[in-house]
């Protein structure tokens, strides 16, 4: 192996694995399509995913027109309301439509979206536009044919140096069958094959793909999130619904978003192409359970689901809660999620009242499992907040989010100097976590003004502070009320 490919294996891992860098930046994407059924479903993952920071989309001339996928890209982005994301559109192929553009460009959408009228650039001229424009490098994710690429290399050659990778759905040029994207255009994908950019070829057999049948449209249907209601809208109209049924798709473009987020899956080989890799194996049975991930919600991305141990499933129906809370239900889980939402839920319920410091501790601990990767029941704990409440009301949350208890000794109290921090340990990685200064003044500015106004701890003192805690609990972002220093 040369030692040009083993540094660009090497920065692969370091740039996709989730536990070294996912907490500090978004990943910087320019994606290509020619928005397929499939290109659809990758995309949603990627605009649901807190990790990819979609700088453009550019369509092709593909399975749809590249004006008609322009437009489309438009009704996704108008989804997921980031309409700050740049549009692109291709030129158009002298080759002949393929018989499944119809489908492609009119698929089932969860809502009437109007197309915003924005005119956008031509790709070439978005691509150029967008890689000079950026700090570092970009991914170039191309779920399409790679005419758009190799026009804007051929325009200009310098932009090489400002794609990190293209990850592409396609196969190599001495495969019997290199798949749609590569035969769309042959002579654009061998042109990027040789021009000396990192690139990464999925491609494997079609038996070997996951079926995206009836069974997994059904499981992502019962998942209540706008990613899975887009996803299984898409596959509402009489034609498509009836290529469902009958095992028409595959996953196929989504391979790319699951192995951005979940690079251990698959293992890639290197070809005689100098700088580039193929897709070798991947761990199929482990594929559904990403996908699925994917399409959660956003919030959750790096947290291993937290499991019911009598429960059937935690409560998430607004009705099911108290009439002050109601209202806050839905719009919580979606700014932090469904994990952050159960120790919170179960927080309260052990701690028998709604407190500030507890729901402050649950969000540290939900936060400490995203920051280490850790999953629920893994962590050891030394909470610096000692016995003496409020501060101490801390521990409830800590040993709820994490599943460190006294009774199994995996978290301690230290009664030394109490504050509100606390240190995380999994394997052999360490975080230690203290609510901010502004913080802690906030919330020792409105306990003091309450035990003023109310005289001591009494019932009117516990109603107001159950008001500041559903406060706390909807305004306080787990990600930015804690000073974070990590060790290793």
């Amino acid at each position: 192996m040369t030692k040009k490919r083993l540094i660009f294996i090497l920065c692969l891992f370091l740039f996709f694995v989730p536990g070294l860098n996912a907490h500090s930046y978004k990943v910087p994407i320019l994606a290509d399509t020619d928005m397929a059924l499939d290109d659809m479903r990758t995309l949603v993952m990627l605009l649901n995913s807190d990790m990819a920071d979609i700088r453009l989309i550019v369509s092709s001339d593909g399975a749809a027109s590249p004006r008609a996928g322009a437009d489309n890209i438009r009704r996704l982005l108008k989804y997921f309301d980031r309409q700050d994301t740049g549009v692109g559109v291709g030129r158009t192929s002298d080759k002949p439509a393929p018989f499944w553009r119809s489908w492609s460009e009119n698929p089932g959408w969860p809502e009437p979206i109007p197309t915003p009228g924005a005119s956008a650039l031509p790709a070439v001229q978005a691509i150029l536009k967008t890689l000079n424009s950026v700090d570092g490098e970009v991914v170039y994710l191309c779920l399409g044919p790679l005419t758009n690429l190799a026009d804007a290399l051929r325009s200009d050659p310098g932009i090489k140096e400002k794609i990190s990778s293209v990850i592409f759905l396609g196969g190599l040029p001495n495969d019997p069958d290199p798949g749609w994207n590569y035969t769309r255009d042959p002579e654009s994908a061998e042109f990027v094959y040789q021009s000396g950019v990192n690139l990464y070829a999925f491609h494997i057999s079609e038996k070997k793909y996951l079926p995206f049948d009836r069974k997994l449209h059904d499981r992502i249907r019962r998942i209540d999130t706008p990613a899975a209601r887009m996803v299984t809208a898409l596959h509402k109209t009489p034609t498509i619904s009836k290529l469902l049924s009958e095992g028409h798709f595959r996953v196929w473009d989504e391979m790319t978003a699951i192995f951005m987020s979940c690079p251990s899956l698959f293992r890639l080989a290197p070809t005689e192409i100098s700088d580039v890799m193929r897709l070798a194996d991947f761990q199929a049975d482990k594929l559904e359970e990403a996908y699925v991930k994917l399409l959660g919600h956003g919030a959750d991305f790096h947290l291993d689901a937290r499991k019911a141990v009598v429960l059937n499933d935690f409560p998430y129906d607004p009705l099911s809660f108290r009439e002050d809370l109601r209202p806050h239900v839905d719009d919580i889980i979606r700014k932090y999620g469904v994990e952050e939402w159960k120790a919170c839920i179960l927080t309260n319920e052990f701690h028998r009242h709604l407190g500030i410091y507890s729901i402050v501790g649950a969000k540290m601990g939900i936060r400490a499992r995203e920051i280490l990767e850790a999953p629920f029941d893994t962590l050891e704990v030394l909470s610096f907040a000692g016995n003496k409440p409020p501060l101490s009301c801390m521990n409830d949350g800590l040993q709820v989010a994490t599943g460190a208890s006294l009774g199994r000794g995996t978290i301690r109290l230290s009664e030394e100097n109490p504050r509100p921090a606390a240190t995380f340990v999994h394997k052999n990685r360490k975080i230690n976590l203290v609510i901010k200064n502004e913080i802690v003044e906030k919330i020792k500015s409105d306990i003091r003004a309450a035990l003023k106004k109310y005289g001591g701890l009494n019932p009117a003192y516990f109603t107001h502070i159950r008001k500041l805690s559903i406060r706390y609990w909807h305004d306080f972002d787990r990600k930015k009320i804690f000073d974070e220093n990590p060790e290793t």
